[in-house]
């Protein structure tokens, strides 16, 4: 499995002069080591190899060790602790020479080495105006016991300390780290009005400016982008004044930065559309993108996926496939109510609404199933009720569904809340204390969440079952705090690779 450390053993003897085929010498018969996660850069690398010899009893110091990376040798001792200085799969080399005979057995490990920024939680900070990243990573370790437990990295303001003399931008806006230039490499990409600009997901040195791949250099009639798709095949850049652009790529993988956005906004029919909202969904599931217009009140999609060329980039209109039962909101047709948080699960076959009644002030819940049909998107099994949290939320109420799970989270004020959709039942998770929270996701897969409030603090809280089933579970729950990061623009989970995003996984597992 790719993202797993491969160790790999040759052997090989050499003789650097003469005739040694008559001397019964002390050769090494094998050598054994764990497997090991991928080493970050920057990190030592530490492995005790097992050495079996020919004839144990012997002494076996008489032997000189060197590991070699490519050229360059980088230990002289019999276990290796080094600090790999390369990304990437590469070898190294144990060269084992016996002092007596000058007969050299070779072995060689592959190893993996990863970004240390590869996959973790990603800050767009506000410093001023100016825009800034804050990186926090968890790193896997083992007790005297071989149990495995996390310690979590902190990285503030790691731009500014990376690259001091080339400023990321000014008004920062939003993170987008589902952008995969190939299968093993990402991007990150600032959306920061007319300086929006892609990163590199190893180093986050800057790559291309967003406003260069449209044909004049610069967004449509002075808009700004707040929001960006990698489709695979398509692209797609929702800008302020709820217009989508769009290009078709020539390649599924590597072609995020083929070829010129279509200056022309999509058109949708039925009146037009002022799009509000790219909804975040599994679209490697949906095959589509989901869109709320807010002019018409309605949903909307476009077709992203290769799986059939003659319909990429198409729109998709929202129809029944069954009936919906009586009083049930159209998903068509929401007037007189305010789409609140829209969010797929299931792995994008079901999705789940919360809108606000504007005449009442009442909160409900809706599901439903969406099936992508090529020309349309068939919408089955709606079904609606009022919101368990009706009482608690309000306006300024952040959620966020867990994908593969039965709970919605969500924060109003300082207090953390979720709701088991099987249970129909409101949990406080945790009171902060104080300040607003203002961002909640989860990590690769789903076993934390990540809530950020506007004091600047930031929570790693575990999701697990019997966290959850505590009469408090902040009391249990709360993995980690952060210092001060200063004032939160956005939080996200950045994945280190395609394959990471779609497994829903860490780098390595």
């Amino acid at each position: 499995m790719l993202g797993i450390c491969l160790v790999t053993l040759l052997q090989a003897c050499y003789k650097d002069k003469g005739n040694y085929d008559l001397i019964d010498y002390n050769k090494i018969m094998s050598i054994t080591a764990p497997t090991q996660p991928p080493v970050i850069l920057g990190d030592t690398f530490k492995l005790s190899p097992v050495i079996k010899w020919k004839y144990p009893e012997r002494d076996t110091l008489a032997f000189d060790y060197e590991w070699r990376q490519l050229d360059s040798v980088v230990s002289n001792k019999r276990d290796l602790a080094y600090t790999p200085t390369i990304p990437g799969y590469i070898m190294v080399y144990l060269y084992a020479k016996e002092k007596a005979t000058g007969i050299v057995t070779r072995y060689q490990i592959q190893l993996q080495v990863i970004s240390a920024y590869k996959a973790g939680w990603l800050f767009l900070t506000n410093n001023g105006g100016k825009s800034g990243l804050t990186y926090i990573r968890r790193d896997a370790k083992k007790d005297a016991n071989n149990v495995t437990y996390y310690e979590y990295k902190y990285f503030p303001d790691v731009y500014a300390k990376l690259f001091p003399d080339k400023p990321l931008g000014d008004n920062p806006v939003k993170l987008v780290t589902k952008i995969f230039p190939d299968y093993t490499l990402d991007q990150v990409l600032v959306l920061q009005g007319n300086s929006s600009v892609f990163l590199s997901g190893d180093n986050f040195s800057k790559q291309i400016a967003l406003r260069s791949e449209f044909p004049s250099q610069s967004f449509p009639n002075g808009a700004k982008p707040v929001d960006y798709v990698d489709g695979g095949s398509t692209n797609h850049v929702l800008t302020d004044d709820g217009k989508v652009y769009w290009k078709r790529n020539t390649k599924t993988m590597g072609g995020v930065h083929d070829g010129f956005f279509m200056d022309v906004p999509i058109y949708f029919e039925g009146g037009g559309a002022n799009i509000s909202q790219n909804i975040d969904i599994s679209i490697d599931y949906s095959q589509f993108i989901y869109l709320y217009d807010d002019l018409q009140k309605r949903f909307l999609g476009l077709y992203v996926t290769t799986g059939s060329n003659d319909y990429v980039g198409g729109k998709l209109y929202l129809q029944n496939s069954t009936a919906p039962p009586p009083g049930f909101v159209d998903l068509n047709n929401q007037t007189g109510y305010t789409m609140k948080y829209c969010s797929d699960y299931a792995n994008a076959s079901s999705y789940m609404n919360i809108i606000k009644n504007n005449s009442t002030g009442q909160y409900l819940y809706q599901t439903y199933r969406l099936s992508m049909q090529y020309t349309y998107i068939g919408v089955s099994g709606q079904q609606q009720e009022v919101f368990a949290g009706n009482g608690i939320v309000s306006d300024n109420t952040v959620y966020y569904r867990i994908r593969n799970s039965s709970y919605l989270f969500f924060g109003e004020g300082s207090k953390l809340y979720f709701y088991d959709i099987n249970t129909k039942k409101v949990t406080l998770y945790h009171d902060f204390g104080s300040g607003r929270i203002t961002k909640i996701t989860s990590d690769a897969n789903s076993g934390e969440l990540g809530v950020a409030l506007d004091t600047g603090l930031f929570y790693i809280c575990s999701l697990k079952n019997e966290v959850l089933g505590n009469p408090n579970p902040g009391s249990v729950g709360i993995l980690y705090q952060s210092p001060n990061i200063g004032n939160i623009v956005d939080l996200t989970w950045k994945w280190g690779s395609y394959f990471e995003y779609v497994f829903r996984r860490y780098p390595g597992t």
